[in-house]
């Protein structure tokens, strides 16, 4: 078996050492010109402070982005949104793949021009733990349709005509916590569960 990972890893050009590691899957990908996706730590990382996004409430590590489509927070336009520097390119891209898929009619039809947020150095609803939006890596969208304990079908972003929504988010590397726990559909983060 050894042989064959050794094997391969010789046929994409990384070193040949026999281990399966996101170097050799990356080639992989590269050699079959499949689409990467980015692996973000876990929240448990993030917390530790052991992850690439540092520590919570960094301003230095926070960059200002100018949303592809209008965005409304509490009704009022917002012209920009900051996220952390490690996801922004993740977050431009993908609101730029939204607006190409839904269009703007469709967008404000289901409510993902509804920004709740980014940025904020806050706890968790549960207070147990710091949020993921403390790091600047958790937006939320949409939230009086969507929240904290709507399940599927109540929360309007669990319809399947979000599923091109989430994918589109889910192919950046994001996590809905909607669809992977079925509550806070609102919410999406750069962060793994596990």
């Amino acid at each position: 078996m050894k042989t064959d990972i050794i094997a391969i890893q010789k046929h994409v050009g990384v070193e040949p050492d026999g281990i399966i590691g996101p170097r050799t899957v990356r080639a992989i990908h590269d050699k079959l010109g499949l689409p990467r996706v980015p692996t973000w730590p876990t929240q448990a990382e993030v917390r530790r402070g052991t992850s690439i996004f540092g520590r919570a409430g960094c301003e230095a590590d926070l960059v200002p982005l100018t949303p592809p489509y209008p965005l409304y927070y509490e009704g009022k336009a917002v012209r920009s949104i900051r996220v952390h520097r490690l996801i922004a390119k993740h977050v431009q891209e993908a609101l730029a793949e939204v607006l190409a898929a839904y269009g703007q009619e469709t967008i404000r039809r289901l409510g993902l021009d509804v920004y709740g947020g980014s940025y904020n150095y806050r706890s968790t609803s549960s207070g147990a733990a710091l949020s993921m939006h403390a790091w600047g890596i958790a937006l939320d969208f949409s939230p009086s349709a969507n929240a904290l304990h709507y399940k599927a079908p109540r929360a309007s972003l669990s319809h399947p005509d979000c599923n091109k929504w989430w994918e589109i988010w889910e192919r950046h590397g994001a996590v809905s916590l909607g669809r992977e726990c079925d509550y806070d559909w609102m919410h999406l983060q750069f962060a793994r569960l596990q």
